[in-house]
């Protein structure tokens, strides 16, 4: 990995996802809210309300270099809020466009894998289907395309969903 010249820090890079929520009683930026959650995670965190308590735990200068601006983190219900009107597209396009100016866009192999997850036992809710795209080298998932319901033929629906 080139550790020269990385160019913006993740937090530079999480300004440019468009955050869904009005600006109306917005509390905490959504950059500070995804650097929260990616740092949450690394440490083990494997649901919001893990995420909500990891950030409960951090001291305010923690907080601060996250990007909060208050001394309190997002409660579970923003956490959610915020994670089910993401556009999850314009967060992967982001993410991948910081990962290539740190891995840099060089030639590697690329694993296609995919997979149909079940949908609920008893409920009419469909399974979801996944197609990711892996790449071995840097040990990163590149991009992910899912939709929900059937599709006996496996091709591509013309909105890009599985």
């Amino acid at each position: 990995m080139n550790t020269e010249g990385l160019g913006k820090s993740l937090l530079e890079a999480f300004e440019q996802v468009p955050d869904p929520r009005s600006t109306h009683g917005r509390r905490h930026p959504l950059s500070a809210i995804l650097a929260l959650s990616v740092c949450a995670m690394l440490s083990g965190a494997r649901s919001l309300y893990a995420i909500a308590q990891w950030g409960r735990t951090q001291p305010p200068e923690t907080l601060k270099e996250l990007g909060f601006s208050r001394d309190r983190t997002p409660a579970v219900s923003t956490l959610h809020s915020v994670f089910t009107r993401m556009d999850a597209d314009a967060f992967e396009s982001v993410l991948g466009g910081w990962i290539e100016t740190r891995m840099g866009a060089a030639e590697a192999a690329i694993a296609i894998d995919g997979k149909s997850l079940r949908g609920i036992h008893g409920e009419e809710l469909p399974g979801v289907r996944l197609v990711a795209a892996y790449t071995h080298e840097g040990s990163l998932v590149l991009g992910q395309k899912g939709g929900c319901g059937s599709n006996q033929e496996g091709r591509m629906r013309p909105n890009g969903a599985l």
